[in-house]
């Protein structure tokens, strides 16, 4: 049985605890925290793990065989770097790093350590993204045109990082995984209502070669919470709620056929061709248990993981650019190659 040290127990800390436990292939041996009533609380649940607030711990621990780290995205570099160094695997939650220099560090330590580099893109593990992704690769939507992402709510508001680090990093490594590439430019814009300097809603447009165009709203401040993806194909259209749990894929049989014999006037140019609605069944999965069992079963195997350190680091550059877009006007900014 694999034996994980996980350091970070506020937010997500929990859940990634949860899940190595319903894996049954590893036992969470050390639980690390700087806030001593956060440990006592999880001590409670699961008395077999030994808590600290050291991170040397469980670095220093020759039976810890992987360190995950769920802590604010400014530690990542510092902690994951620690841990290669210490000759243990790690599972790195999202974004990698805070900057793309510190990402291609961490990626260069885990190669001369020989050790697995796994970033938390959670999403990537969805059974409903991975429906759809097979859906796309078919060729039943035809050609992709483009994407649209919502993810809003009212809260939780972070002031270590903004909405887009915190929120459209998933997004861009949704389309990423959705159109097997990255993005070659963005344009961004956003406000900082509620902290200042930190962004609280971002709307960003990324664009693809040949001519995709991803667009990405985020925001901490809506009243509503939404968790929805639109892919327009030129034959066929998909909607995914994350929030439907019995249904989240609606697949539209709609289109927009240009005659041969255009009419003198520019709205009789184009038919709209309804074909109706279906839903297709998808069966669902706990996500963030298969990540970590796709972790266990990287370190188990030596084997890339899905979301590795390159993954990690071109979600970093294309939010980076981002960033640079938002800071100059919303400037159309190229993305650097990983």
């Amino acid at each position: 049985m694999i034996q994980i040290g996980l350091i970070g127990v506020g937010h997500w800390g929990p859940n990634i605890l949860r899940s190595f436990d319903l894996t049954g292939r590893a036992h969470v041996r050390w639980i690390c925290d700087l806030e001593q009533e956060s440990l006592a609380k999880i001590a409670a649940r699961h008395p077999s793990s030994r808590t600290t607030t050291d991170v040397q711990d469980l670095l220093g621990d020759p039976e810890v065989d992987a360190i995950v780290v769920s802590t604010p995205v400014f530690t990542h570099f510092e902690l994951a770097g620690r841990a290669l160094a210490a000759g243990k695997h790690v599972l790195v939650e999202k974004p990698i790093t805070s900057n793309s220099r510190e990402a291609r560090e961490l990626i260069q330590r885990a190669r001369a350590t020989g050790r697995v580099l796994m970033v938390g893109h959670v999403f990537e593990y969805n059974a409903t993204v991975l429906a759809l992704k097979k859906l796309i690769d078919s060729g039943e939507l035809g050609r992709i045109q483009y994407l649209n992402f919502v993810r809003t709510n009212l809260g939780p508001v972070r002031t270590d990082v903004n909405a887009l680090w915190d929120l459209a990093s998933h997004d861009v490594s949704i389309m990423s995984t959705f159109l097997g590439r990255r993005p070659q430019d963005v344009s961004a814009r956003g406000q900082s209502w509620l902290n200042k300097a930190i962004e609280d809603t971002v709307f960003a447009t990324f664009s693809f070669p040949g001519g995709v165009l991803a667009h990405v709203n985020v925001s901490w401040l809506n009243p509503q919470k939404v968790r929805q993806i639109t892919i327009v194909g030129d034959k066929k259209m998909a909607v995914w709620d994350d929030l439907e749990m019995q249904h989240p894929i609606r697949i539209y049989d709609r289109h927009v056929e240009i005659p041969e014999v255009a009419d003198t006037y520019l709205e009789f140019k184009t038919a709209v061709v309804d074909g109706g609605v279906y839903l297709p069944n998808v069966k669902l999965n706990q996500p963030l248990q298969a990540e970590c069992e796709h972790f266990l079963e990287c370190v188990e195997k030596g084997a890339k993981p899905r979301s590795d350190g390159e993954s990690g680091l071109g979600v970093v550059l294309a939010l980076e650019a981002a960033t640079r877009s938002m800071r100059d006007g919303s400037r159309v900014t190229p993305i650097e190659e990983a």
